[in-house]
This record gives structure tokens, sequence and C-alpha cells, in this order.
């Protein structure tokens, strides 16, 4: 059975010198964002089996990291990760237990295809998974009393990934009237197809909703009713999924309002789903006058609106925000 729990790592004085860049870089950075719920980063998920091993996935980088304190507990672990479901449709959000082949409608586990054993093939059974992480426990590294190794993912890693979710997306596309591109840009740009994503301000899932602003509005302005969603409900990706659909109908139809030009109403729903509607008008008018900062987004041309929100949004995060978020959307364009 395993647990989400906090990445036990070595103790801070050690300097990771005998991994690569990318993977010390991981697990500095992961020392400082975390707590007992797991990571605070998105696109990072940590679980373990045992206390003697731990398994950091890293969805954006595409990478997996395994250490153990026998080379044997080491080899268990990989053969637990490679054979895992970690879709809260088919394990508990909670616990993320359950290692194995627990998918009944594809037989498959959650990293099929995304990581290829030796051979060049997918892994999916207990043999091939045997095979592949005893060539992989050879190559171990040691560090501060552990035995670790990294996994790499294939490069096309998120497009796999990516593909489990298309359905949702067009199901909520056309229940809500946004695009299915605009969807998988932000999905990508929230966790990078983490379904267990958790940020430091609790927001949950693929799609990074938070429950008392983005979900409640959803329930009340959508359903109808006052609810508050529970984190089970939001780590479900189908549920993740409409919900943040039905927010960005809000956003496009309620919030921002009176924008007239398309274009420019969606990068405003993008800076908008990041930053919040009050930050978007604060940029435009030092006041925050929704009808004075509507009014100039109207008289700007939408190359000037995109130049204003990338330059001059008061918010650091939502201007990169919605460079990434546009610059993903080209790859979705045809789904």
């Amino acid at each position: 059975m395993a647990v989400l729990v906090v990445l036990a790592l070595p103790a801070s004085a050690v300097e990771f010198d005998q991994y690569d860049d990318d993977v010390a870089a991981l697990l500095r950075e992961y020392k400082g964002h975390s707590d007992q719920k797991g990571s605070y980063t998105p696109s990072v998920l940590s679980f373990n089996e045992t206390s003697e091993t731990n398994t950091l996935v890293d969805f954006e980088k595409g990478f997996i990291f395994v250490s153990g304190i026998t080379p044997e507990s080491l080899k268990q672990s990989i053969i637990n990760v490679l054979l895992t479901q970690i879709d809260p449709s088919v394990i508990d959000a909670k616990t993320a237990q359950d290692f194995g082949l627990v998918n009944q409608n594809t037989n498959r586990p959650f990293f099929w295809g995304q990581v290829l054993d030796h051979t060049g093939k997918p892994i999916e059974s207990s043999r091939s998974a045997a095979e592949f992480a005893d060539r992989l426990v050879r190559r171990r590294v040691f560090e501060a009393g552990r035995f670790s190794v990294t996994i790499s993912m294939v490069e096309t890693h998120k497009d796999i990934a990516g593909s489990k979710y298309v359905k949702y997306a067009k199901v909520a596309s056309r229940e809500h009237n946004v695009p299915v591109s605009l969807m998988m840009a932000i999905m990508e740009t929230e966790s990078s197809f983490n379904p267990l994503a958790r940020s430091r301000s609790n927001a949950l899932g693929l799609m990074q909703i938070k429950a008392d602003t983005a979900g409640r509005d959803y329930f009340s302005l959508i359903k109808g009713y006052k609810h508050t969603p529970s984190s089970s409900f939001l780590y479900s990706p189908k549920n993740n999924i409409e919900v943040a659909a039905g927010y960005l109908s809000i956003l496009g139809n309620r919030y921002l309002v009176g924008i007239q030009d398309p274009k420019k109403l969606e990068y405003a729903m993008i800076s908008s789903y990041n930053g919040g509607a009050g930050n978007l008008w604060r940029s435009l008018n030092k006041k925050g006058n929704k009808t004075q900062a509507i009014a100039r987004i109207n008289k700007m041309s939408t190359k000037e609106f995109y130049w204003f929100l990338t330059n001059r949004h008061i918010r650091k995060e939502t201007r990169n925000y919605l460079k990434k978020v546009n610059g993903k959307k080209t790859k979705y364009i045809n789904l």
C-alpha cells in the first residue's frame, strides 16, 4: 500500500553531488517546498510504499526519482511505480494506494508508454517491470545512506499523459463553450498532467481548482446551489476539468463581460484564471475601476492588449502565465 507523504530526503548538508544537475535541483527545491501532504509544486508528485523507500515524479521534466535504504527495497519500489495507478478515478486520491494493474478499463499501469524498458517497449507486466528494475538497480547511486535511481520518461511523455484527458475536455467544451485547446493548454501549464497536483494555496488537480473560489463559483453560478467541493471531488480528472471549464465560462460571460473582441476576451480569461479579474482591472486602472478598465481594453488593438498583459500586468506570474498558455495552445488546436 502506498501513501502520499513528504519525501524523506537526506539532511540539508548533503549536496547531492552524485546526481545529475536537474535531479539535484529538484531534490533541493522539493525539500523547501513540501509538507506532510506532499509537494507544493503542482507538477511534482511524491509517494512511497514504506518508510524505507521514496518515489518522486516530476511530470514537467519527465523523470521518476526512486530511493531506498537497500538495493532490494529500491528494486521493489521501482517495480511498484512502474506498475501503479495514480489516477484518482481508479484509486483513492487521499492515499494513492493500490499498486498494480488496477485499471480494469485499460489493464495498463499509469505510466504505460511514458516509460519504456531497456528493449524500448512499454512496461505492463510484473515480469517486464522486474527485469527493467534489475538493470536500473545495477546503475544505482548511493548518497547519504540511501540507494537511488532516476528513470527518464520518453520525450513525448506529456503528449501521452495529456491524451488521457482530452475526452473530458471535449465534453466540457461542448457544455460550456470553451475551446478544447484552451483547456488543454491551461491543464499542461497548471499541472503538467499530474492528476494529484496541489499548490501552496491548496489549488487541486489537473487544472488547479481552489475549492473556495472557482469551485464555489461553479456550484453557485452554474449548478444553482451553494456548495464547496471536496478535495476528492476535485482530484477526479473528469470533475476537475468540468469545474475548470465552467469557471472559464463564468469569467467570460460574467466577470469579464463587456470586452468586445473575442481574442482579447480570451487573453483576459487566461490572465484572470491565474491572477483574478480584480488584478486585471487594477493593472489597467489604479483604482481598479472595472468600467474604465474595460473601456481601455476595448480601445486597444488585440496585439496591444496582449503586449500589455505580458508586460504591464501587476503580477509577474500572470504575465508569464499568459505567455505559457498562449504558446501551448497551438499544439492542441486540432483536437
